[in-house]
C-alpha cells in the first residue's frame, strides 16, 4: 500500500497504550478506522468500537465481522492486544502459563488465520509482537516463548500469502511507554528504564504498512519520526 487514505483499518487491543497511538496515527493518515479490545473505553478518531475478547473464537469472528460490516471491506488489520507475566519458568503457575500463551499466542494466531482472507488484495495484517523475540530477558521465558511462536508463525503466514496479495508484518519494538509492564498477568517487572513513547512506535508502523516492508526489527525503530 502506497496511500492509506479512505483506507479500511481494523485495530485489535486499541484501548492499550500503543492502540490508542496507533488508531491517532491510521486516521491522521486519512484511514477510517474501527477499534476493538476487551472492555469499551472512549478512543478518539474511531469510525466505531466493537468490544471484544480474542481468546473467544465467537468474539473474534463478531469483532472481524461487524468492522467489515461497518468498513465495507478491509485493507489493514493490526494486533495489537497482549499481556506479560515475569518470573522464572519454574515459579510460574500452569494456569498462568496457559492464560498467558492464549493471550499472547493462540488468540492473535487464531484471529490472523481468521482475518488473512477477509484483508483485500494489496492490504497488511500487522502483528505486534516484540523486541523480546530477539532479546528475551531474564525472567521473561514464558513471555518470550508465546511471542516467538507467534513472530515465527507470522513470518509462515507472510510467505503463505504473499503471492495471494496479502502481506503479513512482524513489528519488534523495543520496550514502549504503553503501561503494559505495570500491569503483569502474574510477577513483578524489572527496571526496564526509559522506553519509546507509544506514537514513535504506531508512526513507524503506519510508514511500514504504506511501504513494502515484512519486518520490524528492534533497531527499525530508532529511526521512526
Amino acid at each position: 500500500m502506497t496511500q492509506l487514505a479512505g483506507a479500511r483499518v481494523l485495530v485489535v487491543g486499541a484501548t492499550g497504550g500503543l492502540g490508542r497511538a496507533l488508531v491517532a496515527a491510521f486516521t491522521g493518515a486519512g484511514a477510517k478506522v474501527v477499534g476493538s479490545a476487551r472492555t469499551e473505553t472512549v478512543v478518539d478518531g474511531l469510525s466505531a468500537f466493537v468490544p471484544g475478547d480474542i481468546t473467544s473464537a465467537a468474539d473474534r469472528e463478531r469483532v472481524v465481522d461487524t468492522a467489515i460490516e461497518h468498513l465495507g471491506g478491509l485493507d489493514v488489520v493490526v494486533v495489537a492486544s497482549g499481556a506479560v507475566g515475569f518470573g522464572p519458568v519454574e515459579m510460574v503457575r500452569s494456569d498462568d502459563l496457559a492464560h498467558l500463551v492464549d493471550v499472547d499466542l493462540t488468540a492473535p494466531l487464531a484471529l490472523c488465520g481468521l482475518v488473512a482472507p477477509m484483508v483485500d488484495e494489496g492490504g497488511a495484517v500487522v502483528v505486534l509482537t516484540g523486541a523480546v523475540v530477539d532479546t528475551p530477558m531474564l525472567g521473561t521465558g514464558v513471555y518470550a516463548a508465546a511471542k516467538t511462536g507467534l513472530s515465527t508463525a507470522v513470518g509462515v503466514m507472510a510467505r503463505e500469502w504473499r503471492r495471494r496479495g496479502v502481506r503479513f508484518i512482524d513489528a519488534r519494538p523495543p520496550h514502549t511507554e504503553t503501561g503494559l509492564s505495570e500491569r503483569p498477568l502474574f510477577g513483578q517487572a524489572p527496571r526496564l528504564g526509559s522506553g519509546l513513547a507509544p506514537e514513535q512506535v504506531a508512526a513507524r508502523i503506519v510508514t511500514a504498512v504504506a511501504g513494502d516492508e515484512t519486518v520490524l526489527a528492534p533497531d527499525a525503530f530508532s529511526s521512526a519520526p
